[in-house]
């Protein structure tokens, strides 16, 4: 054989080599993404601390309510604006258990609460997600993330960034009459 031929053949070589690689990472990820997204069809288990450092997972939750995650960062802009929003619309959230989970620190989380005056409603909770596993749990790589689960604990929708409270209650309410 010839120079030009193995070169050639080697080439050939490495692009299928890259084309089956390609392949598999693709057919893995869909796997992966497909596996969260069944677990997420109800509330899944999770542990995390509260702001006092005591522990909180799915047995916590208050029974028959409507549940919101928000995954934030202090420091995320539409976190802020998402965080303002409830804090503008408590009355009408005040039937929904919210729970606003980040792997900051508890005293930047509980300062976060208290910016926004959310730090005294018995209906919102603020979680430490220390070990950082909702990411992995709930499928996220961004912020905000939102989740809404029915009474149920069904999931009614999941939303990547911001979401005003409008939009949380009018997706509660559109639900719940579905339900009725």
């Amino acid at each position: 054989m010839n120079k030009r031929r193995v070169v050639l053949l080697l080439i050939l070589i490495f692009v299928i080599s890259l084309l089956a690689f390609f392949a598999i990472s693709f057919i893995i990820k869909t796997k992966e993404k497909r596996a969260i997204a069944d677990q997420l069809i109800t509330i899944p288990s999770f542990n995390f601390t509260t702001l006092k450092g005591t522990a909180f997972s799915k047995t916590d939750l208050k029974g028959n309510l409507n549940t919101v995650f928000i995954f934030f960062n202090s420091e995320c802009d539409f976190c802020q604006h998402e965080a303002q929003s409830i804090s503008d619309n408590l009355l009408e959230l005040k039937d929904i258990q919210i729970l606003f989970v980040s792997f900051e620190s508890i005293e930047i989380i509980n300062d976060f609460s208290k910016v926004y005056n959310l730090n005294n409603n018995s209906n919102i909770t603020f979680l430490n997600d220390k070990t950082q596993s909702f990411s992995s749990e709930f499928g996220v790589n961004s912020f905000p993330y939102i989740f809404i689960y029915g009474k149920d604990q069904m999931l009614i929708k999941k939303h990547k960034g911001q979401l005003n409270a409008h939009a949380i209650i009018k997706t509660l309410k559109n639900y719940n009459s579905d339900q009725t």
